[in-house]
């Protein structure tokens, strides 16, 4: 068993610690779309209405299958498309959050800081990924 990790391990693109995070952050974009498709949040989607609360849980989940299923093997073509996915998820969740009544200032700007935080950490990884089709090293 531990010849068998430790050589899907070995085919994980380098840094493999820096895809592993990158490989559960996409899992965790998966999750969130599938809350959303099955459950959407009521005063998201009176924010922004239906047909965009839709387009926002198909970006979440595009945007997370597509970079989980890409960020491990190093296909950057491909994951380019799951970042920019969550990063226009992330940005319709930003303006959906800012359109709604602000019950307390200090919630807003700790919600706001986290979704900016999210989009800064796809847009890095865009930028790591947008220069090559595959992994250079690999």
């Amino acid at each position: 068993m531990h010849n068998v990790l430790h050589r899907l391990w070995l085919r994980v693109q380098e840094p493999r610690a820096l895809s592993v995070i990158y490989f559960f952050a996409y899992v965790a974009v998966t999750v969130v779309g599938l809350a959303v498709a099955a459950d959407p949040p009521r005063s998201v989607q009176g924010t922004i209405g239906h047909t965009l609360m839709i387009v926002w849980s198909l970006l979440l989940l595009v945007g997370g299958v597509v970079g989980a299923g890409s960020v491990l093997q190093g296909a950057w073509w491909l994951e380019r498309v799951g970042a920019i996915a969550c990063g226009f998820a992330m940005l319709i969740y930003g303006v959906a959050i800012t359109g709604l009544p602000a019950t307390q200032i200090s919630l807003r700007i700790a919600t706001l800081s986290f979704i900016i935080f999210a989009a800064l950490a796809f847009a890095a990884r865009l930028v790591k990924v947008s220069r090559y089709a595959y992994d250079p090293e690999k």
